[in-house]
């Protein structure tokens, strides 16, 4: 009976070896997946599919090879002039050349050769410093007319007045200097005389050059609500490329330019093989591509001047008469130092003299006194280059600020009472204010920060609303709709926000306050700005839902005048108001460290630039080193950085420490905090949190727990039987063998049985077989049957 017994023990074990081997090798290779079967090789020098030859840079797809006889062409241009007709310089160094040096230089290229052209590529006007500014801009128009353009591409700014003010100056009637050259629009539909499609040129050598005159399809977004009611703006890509291609076969035309009033270059990729070259402009960054490729595989050269006069940008475009084709192109942009050397036109300065006289008396007026630091708009730099003033419109900027205070203390409602909340868009602000040696502020000053003469008023919309609008900061469509990523808005002190750019667009805001309470979604707020703001412009049509605004008597300069003569010596803002944070969406264990990236921590110009953010999370706090570099490979896109608020970005590292040994099996909320080497930007009453999931009663946990006081002696993590208060254990029931077996302990079945597991299921296995052993021998035995 017992050589039984022992037959079926050891028959038993046997068969558990047999059970747990492919386990443990499956454990094994768990820990070591290097150990699994590799990934099958990929053979070197396999197939590669053969892409057709890029059609030579040309005129014409096709165009025979390149022979003697070349021509070389000089197309000068100018973009984004915004009325600054005026020689300036800064630390000794001419930072604009002014257009009288300008029309020296072109007249001086002239006469060395007959080659040389001149455009200007739109927003000549609009948006202009005091001194053409405050004259309608009509020495602007003068000026420009003695430069004798070819033509103008059309600029949103042509537009700010309306479209009976652009009509006028086309006129020269109303009070304003007629244009003398064209304006081009050639996808622009509802403007009929006013505006052309394109001009052709013939060189003295005879060669004939087509400018084809178009603009982006945003223009309605960046203009008051209903300033283009009747116009249509298609886009202008197609158009372009439809046109240089009648242009050419049809013999009108050698050599086609595009004049693209947009971002240069995210359309030079986008011109067809009958574009020769393409002048660009609105952004106000210069640019320079030579022999870039196009849509086709074709090669053409790509220019925008930057703005003001700055620079002056020459597209040079080499042609061979006999062959019929561009053999080569090279774009140049000759700086303002370089143009200023040249002199200046006298028919010009006189006009700039005497527009300087008559806005002087007025532009030299004191506004406010006592302040000693500069309130400046955002930047940032482009492959390291040194960043334009300016130039970045999607980050909070002290100068925005500034400008959202005033309209908070200045806009009154019909109840006699300040608005909540003050609001400013980022485009409105023209330039910085830096006050004085003195500390004084002149009007002159101020109209160049606000040029526009925009009347003030305010809207009434729900909480709800007022997140929308800043939702709607974030632009999409980039190529149709806006050319930057998002256009920041300035907003009150009294409110501040946070938001997690790594969400879906519409749902980045994770926190609003107002005057340090949670915004009510139901709540109704009044927001007092500028009425292009109001309306629904630059896409902010949240701003709309509570119907037109209602609209004072006032313009935005005059208030903002006002406001900073009676708070004189004011300080850029210390902290942002407007931080980035991105925290996990699920519980974490107690105990973990985690990541906490971090954006817009630090003003792009100015003195509230941090080194050191310290987040803390609960009870746990860390300090990290921030990144304040300008630089965004990605400015014009919608993987945009820098130019979407995140000037000043951090990875806080910290460990959660959840209290867990006080909270088994609870989820436990902890406050996040954030605060800068100037003061605390996140608060706890903005209600981020990071949630601790705490074990369970008796569950291991990452911290130390109280003692177990369930009432269920077996452990979940096993199925065995625990000791009893004697320190014996029950002896497991089959049915928790075959549980503990089937599962591995953890509900995962045996596949998944970790080697730690082992040990407790043979034991488990044996105490079965031992167990069934005794009973049996302890149980009288039955009798044969014969």
């Amino acid at each position: 009976m017992i050589s039984t017994r022992l037959r079926s023990l050891f028959g038993g074990l046997a068969a558990l070896s047999l059970l747990t081997a492919p386990i443990a090798a499956y454990a094994d290779e768990a820990a070591n997946p290097s150990a699994g079967p590799s990934a099958p090789r990929v053979p070197a020098g396999g197939p590669s599919a053969s892409k057709p030859a890029a059609p030579k840079s040309g005129s014409t797809p096709g165009a025979p090879a390149e022979a003697s006889g070349t021509v070389t062409l000089d197309l000068y241009n100018l973009t984004d002039v915004h009325g600054h007709i005026e020689k300036a310089s800064k630390n000794g160094t001419v930072t604009e050349s002014g257009i009288p040096a300008v029309g020296c230089y072109l007249d001086r290229a002239r006469a060395a050769s007959g080659d040389a052209s001149f455009t200007l590529l739109g927003d000549n006007i609009g948006a202009s410093p005091f001194t053409s500014g405050s004259l309608q801009d009509n020495p602007t128009i003068a000026a420009l007319n003695e430069l004798e353009p070819l033509g103008s591409t059309i600029g949103n700014h042509e537009l700010d007045l309306g479209l009976d003010v652009f009509k006028h100056r086309i006129d020269g009637t109303g009070g304003y200097t007629k244009v003398g050259f064209p304006y081009l629009g050639a996808n622009v539909d509802g403007m009929g005389r006013y505006l052309g499609d394109k001009v052709v040129w013939t060189s003295a050598s005879g060669v004939r050059v087509a400018f084809i005159g178009a603009i982006a399809g945003d223009v309605p977004y960046k203009l008051s609500p209903g300033t283009t009611k009747g116009l249509t703006f298609n886009d202008p890509i197609p158009k372009i490329n439809a046109m240089a291609k009648d242009l050419k076969v049809s013999g009108q035309a050698d050599v086609v330019i595009a004049m693209l009033d947009d971002d240069v270059k995210n359309n030079y990729p986008k011109m067809g093989a009958y574009v020769d070259g393409i002048m660009g402009g609105d952004t106000h960054v210069p640019y320079k591509f030579s022999m870039v490729d196009g849509a086709q595989g074709n090669k053409l050269s790509a220019i925008a001047s930057g703005s003001y006069t700055d620079n002056l940008a020459d597209l040079q475009i080499t042609y061979d008469k006999a062959t019929k084709r561009v053999v080569r192109s090279e774009a140049k942009l000759i700086p303002a130092s370089e143009v200023a050397a040249c002199g200046e036109k006298q028919s010009i300065k006189r006009i700039v003299d005497k527009a300087v006289q008559d806005s002087k008396a007025a532009g030299d007026k004191v506004v406010a006194k006592g302040y000693t630091s500069a309130f400046s708009r955002g930047v940032f730099s482009s492959a390291g280059e040194p960043p334009d003033p300016g130039s970045n419109r999607g980050v909070e900027s002290s100068l925005g600020d500034l400008t959202a205070d005033s309209l908070r203390a200045t806009v009154i409602t019909k109840e006699g009472k300040p608005v909540d909340i003050g609001a400013i868009n980022a485009g409105g602000l023209r330039a910085d204010l830096t006050p004085l040696a003195n500390g004084d502020i002149t009007y002159r000053q101020t109209f160049a920060v606000q040029p526009f003469s925009n009347q003030l008023g305010y809207v009434t919309i729900t909480g709800a609303d007022f997140k929308k609008a800043l939702e709607q900061q974030w632009k999409t469509q980039l190529n149709t709709q806006n050319s930057r990523p998002m256009l920041k808005l300035g907003l009150s002190s009294n409110v501040a926000y946070t938001y997690d750019p790594a969400k879906p667009y519409g749902q980045r805001i994770t926190s609003v306050t107002v005057d340090g309470k949670p915004l009510d979604a139901q709540r109704k707020y009044t927001v007092g700005s500028v009425t292009f703001l109001l309306a629904g412009g630059d896409s902010f049509d949240a701003l709309t839902a509570g119907g037109a605004p209602a609209v004072t008597d006032n313009l935005d300069r005059e208030r903002f005048n006002a406001y900073l003569g009676s708070h004189p010596g004011l300080k850029p803002r210390a902290a942002k108001s407007s931080i980035g944070v991105t925290l996990p969406s699920a519980p974490v264990a107690d105990g973990q460290t985690i990541d906490i990236p971090l954006r817009g921590l630090s003003f792009s110009e100015g003195p509230s630039v941090t080194k050191n953010v310290n987040v803390s999370v609960g009870s746990t706090s860390t300090t990290a080193a921030v990144d304040n570099s300008l630089i965004d490979a990605n400015a014009n896109n919608e993987k945009a950085v820098v130019t979407a608020d995140g000037v000043g970005r951090a990875t806080a590292k910290v460990k959660v420490d959840g209290k867990c040994a006080a909270n088994p099996g609870k989820n436990v909320t902890l406050p996040v905090t954030v605060a800068t080497d100037f003061a605390e930007v996140v608060g706890a009453g903005q209600g981020l949190t990071v949630t601790v999931a705490c074990a369970g009663a008796g569950q291991p946990s990452a911290t130390p727990s109280a003692p177990s006081t369930s009432a269920d002696p077996v452990k979940p993590s096993t199925g065995i039987a625990a000791p009893t208060a004697t320190g014996a254990a029950k002896p497991p029931t089959a049915q928790t063998v075959r549980s503990a077996a089937a599962t591995g302990g953890r509900g995962r079945g045996l596949a998944h049985t970790g080697p730690a597991a082992m040990p407790l299921i043979a034991a488990a296995l044996i105490l079965l077989l031992l167990g069934g052993g005794l009973v049996a021998r302890a149980k009288p035995a039955k009798p044969r049957a014969e």
